[in-house]
């Protein structure tokens, strides 16, 4: 995964030559290609996966049937992402060398994927996996908890030990042999992560979407599992994107040391978060919200409000970093490593937390979710906006805020 840094970063491929550039200095090159994303991202919603739009009067169960199909897509996305940035846009990128032209390509070729996976191996795992089930959308909902988790397996650990070693030994192969054992690579691990988090905790003979995973005080709970991979995406987006692979470089100084010592590190400091997660949604965003006149249902409503904010809070945090690594080329850059280091880490909390906390002010009339805050789920819109965020980065290379030179 290209994490490019400016001390330490993947290399590129010789056959994919093209350079872009900002048309406007940081900031506002920032500011605008987040305008852009989140412009897309909102009005496909609203056509696509709004509930009011789709039912004047939304149950709780439409609300989630038709939101649902958001988490899936989107999550189904990023792997493709994921894939083509391993490949790095081979070979499409060397054929065009136009931002927009590779980013249609891409564009379609993720969609071809997300195709596959959604309406080809997700209604076969469903199949087996969902066979006791007599509901049929109970059956896919089940299915689609479990299936539609290797997106976090595979941006988490597979993504994690791929970039973190920067290719190693595969470093100077070029495409698409190199891409190849990548991907055979971040794919081994994205399964086996998977099968042994995900794949458990999914109820076989739910009866209902509130049944469909494992509680979360059974482990391997889904809770859990999704919360660790996500707090792990933060902390290694984080270390290996923003500040540059420090300070594993410190620790190691050559690779495969510098790739194990970030995985070790942040496989465990997402557990502890993880951990420390559901306490911080406890005592900090409950008596936010209540203090602003919400009131929870009941104490089991409560305590699952907790998980999910935590859980999502970690999805808005790796939003931020993608947003300062990518979208504003970590500015800045004027200072001592250790003051634009701390700058961009503020930078991201604050953008992660304004934006969380903007979710639950204001989803109701944006994104049409419930009114209650401990019943709310980010998750589909932010993974939405996820998957836009980074295909924008990656595939459209930012374009038109961004245009090819050289």
């Amino acid at each position: 995964m290209a994490l490019a840094g400016e001390k330490v970063g993947l290399p590129s491929a010789d056959e994919a030559p093209m350079i872009v550039m900002a048309r406007y200095k940081q900031p506002l090159a920032g500011f605008l290609s987040i305008l852009i994303v989140f412009i897309i991202s909102w009005i496909t919603w609203l056509i696509f996966f709004d509930p009011r739009w789709h039912n004047p009067m939304p149950s709780s169960d439409v609300r989630m049937e038709v939101t649902a199909w958001a988490t899936v897509i989107g999550g189904f996305g990023l792997i493709g992402v994921v894939w083509a940035i391993w490949f790095e846009n081979w070979p499409y990128y060397n054929w065009f060398r136009t931002p927009w032209k590779v980013g249609l390509v891409g564009t379609a070729i993720n969609a071809v994927i997300i195709i596959i996976f959604t309406f080809v191996l997700l209604p076969f795992f469903n199949s087996i996996y969902g066979s006791q089930i007599t509901d049929p959308y109970i059956a896919w909902f089940v299915g689609a908890s479990i299936f539609g988790a290797l997106s976090g397996s595979c941006f988490s650990f597979g993504v994690l030990w791929v970039a973190g070693t920067m290719y190693w030994p595969f470093f100077k192969i070029k495409q698409p042999k190199r891409g190849i054992i990548v991907w055979i690579i971040g794919t081994a691990i994205m399964i086996l992560v998977w099968f042994l988090l995900f794949f458990p905790a999914g109820n076989r003979v739910a009866t209902s979407e509130a049944s469909a995973v494992q509680p979360i005080t059974f482990f391997p709970s889904y809770a859990f599992s999704l919360g660790w991979t996500q707090w792990i995406i933060f902390f290694s987006l984080l270390t290996l994107m923003v500040f540059e692979y420090w300070p594993w470089s410190k620790l190691g100084r050559k690779q495969p040391f510098i790739g194990m010592i970030a995985f070790g590190a942040c496989v465990l400091l997402g557990l502890l978060f993880n951990w420390l997660g559901r306490y911080i949604a406890q005592f900090i965003f409950d008596p936010f919200f209540q203090a602003i006149g919400g009131v929870p249902v009941d104490e089991v409503s409560q305590l699952k409000g907790w998980y999910m904010m935590h859980i999502t809070y970690a999805i808005f945090l790796i939003c931020a970093v993608v947003l300062v690594s990518l979208f504003f080329d970590n500015w800045p850059k004027k200072y001592s490593q250790w003051k634009n280091f701390l700058f961009r880490f503020l930078l991201v909390i604050a953008i992660g937390t304004a934006t969380f906390l903007a979710y639950y002010l204001l989803s109701p009339i944006l994104f049409g979710d419930t009114t209650n805050y401990w019943e709310m789920n980010p998750t589909p819109f932010v993974l939405w906006f996820l998957w836009i965020e980074i295909l924008f980065a990656y595939v459209w290379r930012k374009w038109p805020i961004y245009r090819a030179v050289g």
